[in-house]
């Protein structure tokens, strides 16, 4: 092999592009950019089907990722309730086959014989959620990664 062709390797095998400011910063620190929480609360649909929120909710508390074991369950059917709420984004998993193919423009690319969706989610149940927090001056939201049905009515 040529001189100038293991100069080519060489530099080619000890060459990294950059990482991105972001990427930078995220590795210097141990603290998530967001949080994973878990909150017990009522779901209540606004705006149609448009928007989904988490009402009469406690406050959340960090928690691994990952899902609901049944412990965490329990001790959610046992939390009070709250006076939070949150913005519920990320909700299309959750919703039941009717309403995901009502939301979303879904009925335009998915058939109903193609929802894969829990139900768990839906208006005027108690449920278990969890996901990123994500704060925001007006209103904190949260991004869903879990939900379990807790009570199909909220209760006074």
């Amino acid at each position: 092999m040529s001189h100038r062709k293991t100069a080519v390797l060489l530099t080619a095998a000890i060459w990294q592009a950059p990482a991105p400011a972001d990427a930078q910063l995220a590795a210097t620190t141990d603290e998530p950019a967001v949080e994973i929480v878990h909150t017990v609360g009522c779901v209540e649909r606004r705006t149609g089907d448009a928007e989904w929120w988490l009402t009469r909710a406690a406050e959340p508390t960090v928690t691994r990722p990952g899902v609901f074991n049944e412990d965490e369950v329990d001790e959610a059917r046992e939390q009070a309730a709250g006076a939070l709420e949150f913005h519920l984004v990320g909700v299309a998993d959750f919703l039941g086959a009717e309403a995901l193919l009502r939301s979303f423009d879904r009925s335009s690319f998915t058939t109903p014989d193609q929802v894969n969706a829990t139900g768990e989610l839906r208006e005027g149940r108690r449920v278990l959620v969890k996901g990123l927090r994500i704060a925001a001056e007006a209103v904190e939201r949260i991004n869903l990664l879990a939900v379990v049905g807790l009570a199909d009515t909220c209760g006074g």
